[in-house]
């Protein structure tokens, strides 16, 4: 039989926060709700040179080095977000070029050039997440985000 699950998990959060108490306040909504209710204490938020691709680039990047995995043996990239970086162009696919550069001089030029890529988006959805699959196997990680970028 066959074992299925997941092997690893890896994630990235901006180093950005703000209050959650001066979030309720500004917003004007109970902070017991976000504090007792959430589970909150404060909110991560990207810096000036971050968004959706760049956050989901540093969770894949370390998953790829934590596990040891060659990117050229990556199949699929599953990226689940409910903020693209624009309509027309899939967000994994920002992902794969930003770390394509990262790693050219390990796996060369384009190391995932034989991988797809597959965005799925979500209303409402707090948490991106980026599933990779291999022939060998299946690799999975989730980025949660307390923002819900």
């Amino acid at each position: 039989m066959k074992k299925v699950g997941i092997d690893s998990l890896s994630y990235y959060v901006p180093s950005l926060y703000v209050d959650i108490e001066e979030l309720a306040i500004k917003r004007d909504i109970s902070a017991e709700k976000l504090i007792k209710g959430l589970g909150l204490k404060k909110m991560a938020t990207p810096d000036y040179d971050e968004d959706s691709a760049s956050i989901a680039a540093n969770s894949l990047y370390r998953l790829i080095k934590e596990n040891n995995i060659d990117p050229r043996e990556v199949g699929r990239v599953y990226l689940g977000t409910e903020s693209g970086v624009d309509a027309s162009k899939p967000t994994s696919s920002y992902v794969v070029e930003i770390l394509e550069e990262v790693f050219a001089k390990q796996y060369g030029e384009r190391c995932f050039k034989n991988c797809d890529i597959v965005d799925l988006t979500f209303a409402s959805f707090s948490k991106r997440s980026i599933s990779l699959s291999k022939s060998s196997g299946f690799i999975s990680f989730t980025s949660l985000l307390a923002s819900g970028l």
